[in-house]
């Protein structure tokens, strides 16, 4: 046997080795599958349970593509998915045991099986209500209610009970795949008061807009973030934030949450399925901390950010197919209504920092008037900046405007 004469030629020599290897296994797999086993005295032996067929057998060797091969050794995914019921789905992650997001539609009748809703069901109570952890995720992975035992965090809804109009939607809220650890006065005051905004909101729409089928739809996806608290250098960020739990399962504790909204109204389908028409959007993260009510009080327009800054650190797509999908590959890959969204919001931040409630006419076109566009990053292209004002100037504008625009509550110290 002559040795390899270098370390190259030996991953050659061990690589072809290997494969002369697979194919004299598959060759003798086909030579025993193409005629029946035998018995010792040379005759054929009669098909029984304890004879495993050749063809499973080379099945479960050799499969029979490489993607085969990799869908039988993958690990699981980590985002698990589940939807309790008709207005709220949930996507958990069992790496830091927070959901991912979780979306909920909210106000919207003719999704509790189209009955009327006695005033017993539209108020259910909270009372005899118990946090349960979510039996389809392995205990090791999933969050546990031993984890917030003696921790200093509440179990905070991301989407919270009172949106919900029966005891059963109430009671899927309590799962631990909707819940974060959060602190106690966060929980109860700030992101209490954010909840009661964005629910005050589907209240408003529902009423101006009547209860039938044409009415609108409000919905929200919630989330946790982890965001670096320090720069450390250029380019360079420190991340710190606690965990609570038992090693090695661990829930992560967020630095900061945020809600997306997007009130909606239907539009003629054609039979193709439910197609919607932007109203109203606005995207808020908050930081998870107490609120000191002497000091660095936030406003919840102090809240508000652009979407597309939102997507970039959450990695997420929101509302895609109503709001469209970012592009590979291209030199504009942000949608022409995204960019809109942001430019708009820009325009209620600007104002807000000099207090102003934006009173302008909602359809007030992009770039006319002092409207600004999108702020974020180096700024957008000439060539985009045409092609956003072309889609304002069209025969049929997109009519929507911001949540916080001529919007007191807005103005309102959380």
């Amino acid at each position: 046997l002559t040795m390899p004469s270098s370390p190259a030629m030996a991953v050659v020599t061990h690589s072809a080795a290997l494969c002369v290897g697979a194919a004299a296994m598959t060759v003798l797999l086909h030579r025993h599958s193409s005629s029946p086993p035998s018995t010792t005295d040379g005759s054929t032996a009669a098909a029984n349970d304890d004879v495993i067929s050749q063809k499973e057998t080379k099945q479960s060797i050799i499969p029979n593509s490489h993607s085969d091969c990799f869908n039988n050794m993958l690990p699981t995914l980590p985002i698990r998915l589940s939807q309790p019921n008709d207005n709220l789905l949930i996507a958990f992650d069992t790496r830091n045991r927070n959901p991912t997001f979780v979306m909920e539609r909210i106000n919207n009748k003719k999704h509790y099986g189209g009955a009327a809703i006695t005033e017993q069901e539209a108020a259910p109570s909270r009372k005899n209500k118990r946090f349960f952890e979510d039996k389809a995720i392995p205990e090791h992975h999933r969050s546990r209610n031993h984890h917030y035992r003696n921790s200093g965090y509440d179990r905070g809804h991301l989407a919270p009970a009172a949106d919900f109009k029966t005891d059963s939607d109430v009671q899927d809220s309590f799962s631990l795949s909707n819940i974060s650890p959060q602190l106690p006065r966060f929980n109860r005051t700030m992101w209490l008061r954010v909840e009661e905004f964005v629910r005050s909101v589907a209240e408003h729409e529902e009423k101006v807009k009547g209860d039938s089928s044409e009415g609108v739809e409000t919905w929200v996806v919630t989330g946790p973030l982890w965001l670096p608290s320090s720069t450390v250098g250029k380019d360079k960020f420190q991340y710190s934030y606690e965990a609570i739990g038992h090693p090695p399962s661990l829930i992560h504790v967020p630095t900061h949450f945020f809600k997306v909204v997007v009130v909606v109204s239907p539009v003629a389908n054609n039979n193709s399925g439910p197609t919607f028409q932007l109203k109203k959007f606005a995207a808020f993260v908050l930081p998870h901390s107490e609120s000191d009510e002497k000091s660095n009080r936030l406003r919840l327009v102090d809240c508000i950010v652009r979407l597309t800054d939102l997507e970039a650190v959450a990695g997420l797509e929101f509302f895609p197919a109503l709001l469209g999908y970012h592009k590979d590959g291209s030199g504009d890959d942000i949608p022409l209504l995204k960019e809109l969204i942001d430019a708009l919001t820009d325009d209620v931040r600007a104002h807000a920092k000099n207090n102003q409630l934006l009173l302008q006419d909602s359809n007030t076109k992009l770039g006319e008037n002092g409207t600004p566009m999108p702020q974020g990053g180096a700024g957008i292209s000439k060539r985009r900046q045409k092609k956003i004002k072309q889609l304002l100037r069209g025969d049929s504008p997109p009519l929507f405007q911001h949540l916080c625009k001529k919007n007191n509550a807005c103005f309102k110290y959380l």
